[in-house]
């Protein structure tokens, strides 16, 4: 696989392997999983797991092809064949081999993500303009020498007797800020938009990398721009469930949400965007093409936002993070479930949800389901969360004029 340059799409079909005749009964729901399986290292504990969950669509992150870090072998061919799925995998990165690397983080093949499933796919590669870091110039600052960039993949399934459903698959940068995630994120509403007359039924997975809290805050690697700051009292994950879920694309031609999050353009009143819009841009960080983006077609989350699926162990338990997501639209969830909660398959833990496409007349209603299921799922967490944060912000800013009036007396 040395020929495949980071963007372009690898694809694997062993469903002829598979001896489950998977037109025999017509399909009511589609189990999906999303899992960051952590280049393969546990390449066999893995495949082992993936069996046993036989989920009907399979949304994976950081898969290995030919590193030396993962015994060099063609993990997506493994992978595909051992299921007897059809499988695409899109090239982020090429791995390149270098002394500066660990043995363990060592490369010389290539590396991205994929979306597996029993059934038909058409697989789509989606450029993003917006990234996080220049992995290109970069990496050895990191000692991680790479030739690359980050990719998202889609892909429509089709289901015996259910409608398509339009999957997406993302691995956002870790090392930057909030402003470049969701910036590279907004893409993805937007292309989710373009399908909705097609395609209403749809799911966004991934790891979104959303860390940018506790003691994380610290380092300028993993939080490298004002939100560091500003989102204090609410991890990442929170924000992002405030501000980039919580702003439906009927709401308004621009998040408002996002563009009033900046270090003063909240005490101004939104309708002065008309006239000030740079004000807003510069106070927010994002720019105008984004805060168009970023608007919710109409996605869901349906786990706690609170939710762990990573805890990282060097920090003695003091950083835990919901970095993996399920975001689902048009789809009701009537089962979940998560696993290797102890990290041992993986440095994330797997997310499984069974979703039913709503009918045609609940597609028209989409708006007051997507406010209905937003209410459903984890209203308590959201209400406790903000209240938090709206606590311990309050507290800083009253310690701050206490210190500032007594230092002036």
């Amino acid at each position: 696989m040395a020929s495949t340059q980071p963007g372009q799409l690898l694809t694997y079909d062993f469903r002829s392997l598979n001896t489950t005749d998977i037109t025999a009964e017509p399909k009511h729901s589609l189990k999906i999983l999303q899992w960051n399986i952590e280049r393969n290292y546990e390449s066999d504990a893995i495949i082992k797991r993936l069996k046993k969950l036989d989920a009907d669509v399979l949304i994976l992150q950081e898969i290995d092809i030919g590193c030396k870090r993962s015994q060099g072998r063609n993990h997506m061919l493994e992978l595909c064949e051992a299921l007897g799925v059809k499988g695409g995998f899109v090239c982020e990165f090429v791995e390149l081999e270098s002394p500066l690397r660990k043995s363990r983080d060592q490369g010389g093949g290539i590396h991205g993500n994929a979306i597996l499933s029993k059934y038909d796919l058409d697989f789509n590669v989606i450029d993003h303009l917006y990234h996080g870091y220049d992995w290109d110039n970069n990496g050895e600052a990191l000692c991680e020498p790479r030739k690359g960039k980050r990719y998202s993949l889609s892909a429509t399934v089709h289901a015996p007797s259910l409608p398509p459903v339009l999957c997406y698959c993302l691995h956002l940068e870790v090392f930057c800020g909030i402003i470049d995630r969701v910036s590279s994120f907004s893409e993805i509403f937007q292309d989710a938009s373009q399908h909705t007359k097609k395609i209403p039924h749809q799911i966004i997975c991934g790891d979104l990398n959303t860390m940018a809290h506790s003691i994380a805050r610290l380092s300028s690697k993993y939080a490298t721009d004002r939100y560091r700051i500003l989102s204090l009292g609410e991890t990442e994950t929170n924000w992002w469930d405030r501000r980039v879920l919580g702003f439906h694309e009927q709401d308004g031609p621009i998040n408002s949400k996002i563009a009033t999050s900046g270090w003063f353009a909240w005490i101004l009143p939104w309708f002065l965007i008309k006239h000030w819009p740079w004000l807003y841009m510069k106070g927010s960080g994002f720019n105008m093409d984004v805060l168009k983006k970023i608007r919710n077609p109409g996605f869901y989350d349906p786990w706690p936002i609170d939710q762990v699926t990573l805890e990282n162990p060097n920090y003695f338990g003091l950083f835990t993070a919901k970095l993996d997501w399920t975001m689902v639209r048009c789809m009701q969830v009537i089962d979940q479930s998560h696993g290797n909660e102890n990290y041992s398959e993986s440095d994330h833990a797997y997310l499984l949800v069974d979703v039913v496409p709503d009918n045609a007349e609940q597609v028209k209603q989409e708006y007051s389901l997507w406010k209905l299921r937003r209410s459903q799922w984890n209203n308590d967490n959201r209400s406790k969360n903000w209240m938090v944060g709206f606590v311990i912000i309050t507290a800083v800013i009253a310690t701050a004029i206490t210190y500032f009036c007594n230092s002036n007396i």
